[in-house]
C-alpha cells in the first residue's frame, strides 16, 4: 500500500477535481478523491484518542480535515490535523467533554431507574434517554463549529442543540447510518473487523461534516464574502482562493432559540 498517498494523495485524476458536484455527489465524490487520505486519517485518529482525554480534540481535528474535502480546499491532512487538534484543545476539551458527560450520564441515569424498581422509574429513565440522545445529536455539530468558527463554548454548546433540532431528518440520517455502520462492522465479524480501524470514523466523521457544514452555512457562519463559501478546489490552485486560508475560522453567531420550527 502506498503510504504517502494514504496520507497525502487523494487518489482520482486532478480533471476530475475540476468539476463542481453539489450535495450526495459531493460527498461520494470526496470518498472517490480522498479515499487513500481517509484511511491515513482515521488511523491517526485512533492513535490521538488512545490518551482518552484527547478524543474531543481528535474529533475537532478530524471535522477540520473532512470539513476541508468537503469544500474542496487544498488540505494536507495531517498538519492540517494536527494544527487543529492543538489550536483548538481548550474549546474542544471543554466543549467536547460536557456533551460526552451528558450522554453518558444519561444512559447511567437510565440504567439506574430501570433497576432500582421505583414508582414512574421507566419514565424516568426514558426522560435521560432523551438527554443522552439529544447531546449524542449535537454533537454532529458541535465539533465542526469548533473546527470552523470562532463562537465561545456556551454558544457552540447551545447552536449544536439548536442545529440537531432545527436539522432533525439529517441528523437522525448521520446518527442511524453511523449506528448501522458500527453494527454492520461487529455483527460480521470476523470478515468486517477491519472496516472502523482503517476507515469506520473517517467515514462517520465525513457524514457528520458533510450535515453540518450545510447546517453552518446556512444559520451559523457570517461570511463578509457571501462567494468565498464557494472556492473551489481549483480556485486554491490558480491562488484565487489565497484570500480566504483554508486554516481559517470564520465569523459566526448565535442562533435565535425562535428559529427552531
Amino acid at each position: 500500500m502506498n503510504l504517502f498517498g494514504m496520507f497525502y494523495g487523494g487518489g482520482g485524476h486532478e480533471s476530475d477535481r475540476q468539476a463542481h458536484p453539489e450535495g450526495l455527489r459531493l460527498f461520494f465524490s470526496v470518498i472517490k478523491w480522498h479515499w487513500g487520505r481517509l484511511i491515513g486519517l482515521n488511523l491517526v485518529f485512533i492513535f490521538t484518542c488512545i490518551p482518552v482525554i484527547t478524543i474531543p480534540c481528535a474529533m475537532t481535528a478530524m471535522s477540520k480535515v473532512t470539513g476541508l474535502f468537503l469544500q474542496r480546499r487544498i488540505c494536507y491532512p495531517m498538519h492540517d490535523y494536527f494544527k487543529a487538534f492543538g489550536a483548538e484543545w481548550k474549546r474542544s476539551t471543554l466543549a467536547g467533554w460536557a456533551a460526552i458527560l451528558v450522554a453518558a450520564l444519561g444512559v447511567v441515569a437510565a440504567w439506574f431507574y430501570t433497576h432500582v424498581g421505583m414508582t414512574g422509574g421507566v419514565v424516568l429513565a426514558g426522560v435521560c434517554l432523551i438527554f443522552s440522545l439529544v447531546a449524542v445529536a449535537a454533537m454532529v455539530y458541535l465539533f465542526p463549529m469548533i473546527a470552523f468558527t470562532d463562537l465561545k463554548v456556551r454558544d457552540l454548546l447551545r447552536n449544536a442543540v439548536l442545529l440537531s433540532q432545527m436539522k432533525l431528518p439529517q441528523t437522525a440520517a448521520v446518527l442511524a447510518l453511523s449506528a448501522l455502520l458500527v453494527v454492520v462492522s461487529y455483527v460480521s465479524l470476523p470478515w468486517t473487523v477491519w472496516v472502523m480501524p482503517l476507515v469506520g470514523f473517517s467515514l462517520i466523521a465525513l457524514m457528520g461534516t458533510y450535515v453540518a457544514w450545510n447546517a453552518m452555512r446556512q444559520h451559523v457562519i457570517r461570511d463578509d464574502n457571501p462567494s468565498s463559501a464557494s472556492h473551489s478546489y481549483a480556485d486554491d490552485l490558480d491562488g484565487s482562493g489565497a484570500s480566504d486560508a483554508p486554516s481559517g475560522t470564520r465569523s459566526a453567531k448565535k442562533i435565535a432559540a425562535s428559529a427552531v420550527a
